[in-house]
């Protein structure tokens, strides 16, 4: 059997959601972030992918599926876009915030 202090166990993260407050919660947080680095992993394949057929396979640029890969990849940039300026405008507001309350206090 082993020991733990309670110090050693790790806090249960607190996965709340909350739509009626300005800000994010934690978990609201960790959601966007993940969704960024999934976006992220898929831009990259499409890219690839992209340079495969375009650059190495010399497909012509105006292909119907090189045109399609390319409109999924361009959504796919627009709404990492959106999710990163949501994500800073947050941090932005909870700094202000939390220099205000200093310079209250």
């Amino acid at each position: 059997m082993i020991f733990h202090l309670c110090y050693e166990l790790p806090k249960p993260a607190d996965r709340r959601l909350d739509h009626e407050t300005p800000g994010f919660t934690e978990e609201e947080q960790r959601i966007i972030r993940q969704q960024i680095r999934k976006n992220t992993a898929v831009i990259d394949g499409y890219i690839r992918r992209l340079d495969l057929l375009v650059n190495k396979e010399r497909y012509p640029r105006q292909a119907v599926f090189i045109q399609k890969i390319r409109r999924q990849l361009e959504l796919l940039i627009e709404e990492n876009d959106t999710f990163r300026r949501v994500l800073w405008q947050h941090l932005q507001q909870a700094e202000l915030v939390q220099n205000y309350r200093q310079q209250i206090v």
